[in-house]
């Protein structure tokens, strides 16, 4: 365990001096390339933040769903690679048509739903809060 600071911190630090500093100072095609670096950076952080959480609970949420023990992991390795495991798993039942209706089709969609919504939290959170707000418009109507 490193002290202080922390390896987001240093990512977050480089963030915003690449956005602060290097990106003015650039133009056209290469200030793009300096936004996509610190986007990256930005990317990173929040993966490092979220991601062992996030994986536990896809991991938890699809192994209830296919009737499985909700596997006993401690890597994070371990939790990506059951992950994707359940989701083959699952793209294959859903591929057969097994969740073309009925009660499973709504707990398939609504565990489906969750993980795009965990993995925006990470990719770009922006897109995730403004589907949030256009549903909940629509839900006030």
């Amino acid at each position: 365990m490193q002290d202080r600071p922390t390896s987001i911190e240093l990512l977050e630090a480089a963030a915003d001096f690449v956005e602060s500093e290097l990106v003015p100072a650039v133009q056209g095609a290469r200030q793009f390339q300096t936004r996509v670096v610190a986007n990256v950076m930005r990317v990173v952080s929040r993966e490092i933040k979220l991601e062992d959480r996030l994986v536990r609970s896809e991991v938890k949420a699809l192994a209830h769903l296919l009737g499985h023990d909700a596997p006993h992991l401690h890597s994070l390795n371990d939790l990506c690679v059951a992950a994707v495991s359940m989701g083959e798993e699952l793209t294959t039942k859903i591929r057969a048509g097994e969740a073309d209706d009925g009660d499973w089709r709504r707990d398939v969609l609504a565990v489906v739903r969750q993980s795009v919504e965990d993995k925006l939290r990470i990719a770009n959170p922006r897109y995730l809060e403004n589907d949030i707000a256009i549903r909940n418009s629509k839900k006030e109507i």
